[in-house]
């Protein structure tokens, strides 16, 4: 069975998902949608779409029946409205973070996917990749202890502020937290709560801290303190590169993910304990955005409504946003 995609939104990512898709042979770009006629006209060219299926308006390409699923990656702020004229359009939905821009947004995406029959997806990639299983099993079998504490980062420099650009532009959904935010905030939902599986588990957020540039905040730390006593270190920027790891520490040890967010096709886990490092290798035939698209493919042919854990569930892209919004929120409060 042949899945047919299509991409509204032919920018960066939407080139990544065109070049990712073509590892698979279940899967097929069938159609292309963007407000500028240019780009249809090259992308098309480049990834040989058919002239009938490049559609100056996303309201078109929804619109044709020859095709199942939605890859959304326009900017965030245009994510809400598409995500519900898809849900409208009975179409399966892959969209890229931030999903939303608030709480509010995301709880009305919630509500109006119960009883649709249509799967959603946020495209948090990792936790599509086989390292984040390998990383849940070592801790389910005890490799470090009891987990205590997680320390986890994702920055990059995306040089000089300008507001013409996306990321240092708050009408387009700009700023490190609601860019890079849901990476070490979902990886902390999900080790601090493997026991019952990342349900129920809305941490308090302390200890804030962050540098603003005109509106949007160009780093950001938070500490993220569990009802089980866990805590976790998170950091993000859009100003500076930062280590980009996640270290998850225990009575016994530590675990060290090397690349947590943008695993290679062999990654490396590394174990600290008594004084020696072991390091464990996951192994994967697909790029980590190829391995996503299978991964959602596999759960239509499932007919499931979710991807499987530890896939992002739509309460779990909820209680990012709402965890999202708490951070951003005391930033700008001081």
């Amino acid at each position: 069975m042949i899945m047919n995609w299509g991409i509204i939104g032919l920018g960066y990512m939407g080139k990544k998902f065109a070049n990712s898709i073509k590892e698979l042979n279940s899967n097929n770009l069938l159609a292309i949608s963007s407000n500028s006629f240019l780009k249809l006209l090259k992308f098309g060219f480049r990834y040989k779409i058919k002239f009938k299926y490049q559609f100056k308006h996303y309201k078109d390409i929804l619109m044709c029946k020859d095709i199942e699923n939605i890859y959304i990656s326009t900017t965030s702020n245009t994510h809400y409205d598409l995500i519900m004229r898809c849900i409208d359009a009975k179409k399966n939905i892959l969209c890229e973070k931030p999903f939303v821009l608030n709480d509010e947004q995301a709880r009305n995406v919630k509500d109006n996917l119960k009883n649709s029959n249509v799967l959603f997806l946020e495209g948090i990639a990792y936790r599509s990749h086989p390292q984040i299983k390998n990383v849940i099993s070592l801790i389910q079998k005890n490799s470090i202890g009891k987990v205590s504490k997680i320390v986890s980062s994702f920055g990059i420099n995306k040089g000089t502020p300008k507001k013409n650009k996306r990321l240092f532009n708050k009408n387009l959904g700009g700023g490190s937290i609601l860019d890079l935010g849901c990476y070490p905030i979902s990886i902390s939902n999900l080790i601090a709560n493997i026991d019952n599986n990342e349900k129920n588990i809305m941490p308090d957020v302390q200890n804030v801290i962050g540098k603003i540039y005109a509106d949007i905040d160009l780093n950001a730390q938070a500490q993220l303190t569990y009802r089980n006593g866990i805590t976790s270190m998170i950091s993000v920027s859009i100003n500076e590169d930062l280590e980009n790891s996640t270290t998850i520490f225990g009575t016994n040890g530590k675990l060290v993910i090397c690349e947590p967010w943008v695993p290679d096709k062999e990654s490396v886990i590394e174990i600290h304990k008594d004084g020696n490092i072991q390091k464990t290798k996951t192994k994967c035939e697909l790029s980590i955005f190829a391995s996503q698209i299978d991964n959602f493919n596999k759960n239509i042919k499932k007919n499931n409504l979710e991807c499987d854990y530890p896939s992002m569930s739509i309460d779990n892209s909820v209680e990012c946003m709402q965890i999202m919004m708490k951070w951003k929120n005391k930033i700008f409060e001081k």
